[in-house]
């Protein structure tokens, strides 16, 4: 009889204690995305959404640099220790070819990481395991354009982001030789420049894929000179303007198409100070 009794007060302790644990909650304000559900037991610790940035969606395990734009969401999960990153992993996988996605790739790095990207359409998913799971996606869009392409325009959107891709400065196939229906473009570089004598800027050439590295390389900081140089004859200290050239390897959009290839190809103001 006593030792029931102090079975049944054993229990009621280890009863109490129990609701007296306070139950893992999502943080406030955050919803389980769409795409996948959770885990059983898994609670959200962090979330965001915009309406439209970037993210690196690699289609190989080493590829960096494939940034994909448009609307973005960002889910981080804590899931229960004995959730394994590659229990977690293939649960996700399979949920996504079920789903309808083309996994890209996945990775198991040591049995303690897990990665991922996945996609369907214009919508692209990148999975992350390790003592978190962070599920990032991003459909893609075009940004709706609500700053004029020109130096007013150009002086907002440098005052809240440091930078601002100029298109419009047109150069000669393979040169640096600036076209002349660039001289709207340059004008307006030169105004935004006048308008802000205390800044000084990076001018950075970028190209489309189009040709090797080798040659695209150069050939980009060329022609952030000959802008340079243009604006130096118009008045502007060549101590203000750092030339930079990045070649192919920084694209704003898929090389697959001329459209996106012609976003690449691009001056970008980047304010050193």
């Amino acid at each position: 009889m006593c030792d029931m009794k102090q079975t049944l007060v054993s229990l009621i302790v280890a009863m109490a204690a129990a609701w007296a644990q306070p139950a893992a909650v999502d943080k406030p304000g955050c919803a389980e995305s769409g795409l996948v559900s959770r885990m059983p037991g898994c609670v959200i610790t962090q979330c965001e959404k915009k309406a439209f940035a970037a993210a690196d969606m690699p289609r190989t395990q080493n590829e960096r640099g494939h940034m994909v734009e448009g609307e973005y969401e960002r889910t981080v999960y804590k899931c229960p220790k004995e959730k394994s990153p590659l229990e977690l992993g293939r649960n996700t996988e399979a949920a996504l070819k079920q789903a309808g996605y083309k996994i890209h790739y996945t990775y198991l790095y040591a049995t303690t990481r897990f990665y991922m990207t996945a996609q369907k359409g214009g919508q692209w998913v990148r999975l992350t395991v390790m003592d978190y799971y962070e599920l990032v996606s991003v459909k893609e869009k075009e940004m709706e354009q609500v700053m004029t392409a020109n130096a007013d325009g150009w002086a907002q959107q440098i005052g809240k982001e440091g930078r601002v891709s100029v298109y419009g400065i047109n150069f000669d196939t393979g040169k640096a030789t600036i076209r002349p229906d660039s001289e709207a473009a340059l004008n307006e570089v030169l105004k935004l420049l006048q308008a802000n004598p205390g800044w000084a800027m990076m001018v950075a050439g970028h190209t489309d894929n189009v040709g090797t590295q080798a040659v695209n390389l150069p050939l980009s900081r060329q022609r952030a000179q000959a802008v340079i140089a243009w604006l130096a004859a118009k008045g502007v200290a060549e101590s203000r303007l750092v030339p930079a050239g990045f070649g192919d390897a920084r694209p704003v959009a898929e090389n697959s198409d001329e459209a996106g290839r012609q976003k690449n190809r691009r001056v970008d103001l980047v304010k050193v100070y």
